[in-house]
């Protein structure tokens, strides 16, 4: 039999704020690097011998902007192996903001395991962009 778990009011709130600060945040990053991408491209452009010289500079260029998304998949496999441990989703002691119905056992697993695979493949890509960036700057200086 399935239940229902309550929202946590002091979750909702907390969850509001956060996405209104997210989201005023996003919109000042997205404007300043709007403003700097030309000025970044240019500096590529005239930098480029120092990059293929130094090709860790160019992974730890391209590292910068894909960390996010790595921390962020890393969280969520940890969320999916709760999920898979406890064999419940939500996970016990989890703030939810609206009620939930509570799914368990082999249902569970499912979406835990299904989180874990996405996940996965989230953060290899993720992690694969700054590898291959090395790889490319790594192979023109071998070549000059």
């Amino acid at each position: 039999m399935s239940h229902i778990q309550k929202a946590d009011p002091e979750a909702r709130r907390k969850a509001i704020k956060s996405i209104l600060i997210g989201l005023a945040m996003g919109a000042v990053l997205f404007l300043i690097f709007n403003s700097l991408i030309g000025n970044l491209n240019a500096w590529i452009e005239k930098n480029a011998d120092l990059l293929v010289e130094h090709h860790y500079l160019a992974f730890l260029l391209m590292l910068i902007p894909v960390s996010p998304v790595i921390g962020l998949s890393i969280m969520l496999l940890r969320y999916a192996g709760k999920i898979i441990k406890t064999r419940r989703f939500p996970p016990p002691d989890t703030a939810v903001i609206r009620d939930v119905r509570v799914i368990e056992d082999k249902a569970a697993v499912w979406r835990g395991r299904i989180a874990q695979i996405l996940c996965w493949i989230i953060l290899l890509a993720a992690a694969a962009i700054p590898i291959l960036i090395w790889t490319l700057f790594y192979t023109v200086s071998c070549i000059g």
